[in-house]
């Protein structure tokens, strides 16, 4: 008898002996007209810490550095690029965390897969502007991104976002305001210093001469 359409199926992501899965373990799963479980992430870290989130994790220098801070909390990357992403898994395992999971796929196919009201903290450090204006439809923080962050997040989790593009950063505030879920922490939408932001290697290379925008963005439901 076939699958009824809507039947669920689940996506195995086995970090049983390792912090990372590659997309060649996950792109067999996915199919067209499938309805997917939702992620859980108590299987995934082996325990209920609260869960923060990276999409584009770039050489993970930042993910770690957060997660060897939080011991107790828990955080989750995502990278398209394969040969950044074995360099982020090496700091992991150089570091023997444990409390980081790795996944080389698109973040926006996973992000639908969360239970609403499950994410401490999304963290997007320097997403791709598609400066070119016929690629715009490309970027990632569009208004109904927003909203499923919003809705994956728990009630008071937050946003961060950093840019060093001029034109991004204005439909980003163009963005939350339309999406409306969300409420700086600033007196702006944005400030460009921020004391306790930790310098990747992008930050130090390129951003910090040409300047930043740092969003700090509370979750309002």
């Amino acid at each position: 008898m076939e699958k009824s359409l809507m039947e669920r199926e689940k996506i195995i992501l086995d970090f049983s002996d390792k912090c990372y899965v590659f997309s060649e373990e996950i792109k067999p799963q996915v199919k067209p007209f499938v309805v997917y479980e939702e992620i859980n992430f108590t299987e995934i870290f082996n325990n209920n810490n609260p869960v923060n989130v990276e999409i584009g994790i770039g050489n993970g220098e930042f993910i770690t550095h957060y997660a060897e801070l939080n011991s107790d909390e828990n955080y989750l990357g995502f990278e398209v690029v394969k040969k950044v992403i074995r360099k982020a898994i090496s700091r992991v395992e150089r570091k023997g965390l444990e409390n980081v999971r790795l996944i080389h796929f698109d973040a926006k196919f996973f992000v639908n897969l969360f239970p609403n009201n499950s994410v401490r903290r999304f963290y997007i450090n320097f997403p791709d502007p598609w400066p070119k204006k016929k690629h715009h439809k490309r970027r990632l923080l569009k208004p109904e991104f927003l909203n499923l962050m919003s809705e994956k997040l728990v009630d008071d989790g937050e946003l961060f976002i950093a840019t060093d593009h001029v034109g991004y950063k204005e439909e980003i505030v163009t963005n939350l305001i339309t999406s409306g879920k969300f409420k700086s922490v600033f007196d702006s939408w944005y400030i460009n210093e921020l004391r306790d932001y930790y310098p990747t290697k992008y930050y130090r290379k390129f951003a910090s001469k040409t300047g930043v925008y740092f969003f700090h963005l509370k979750n309002e439901k």
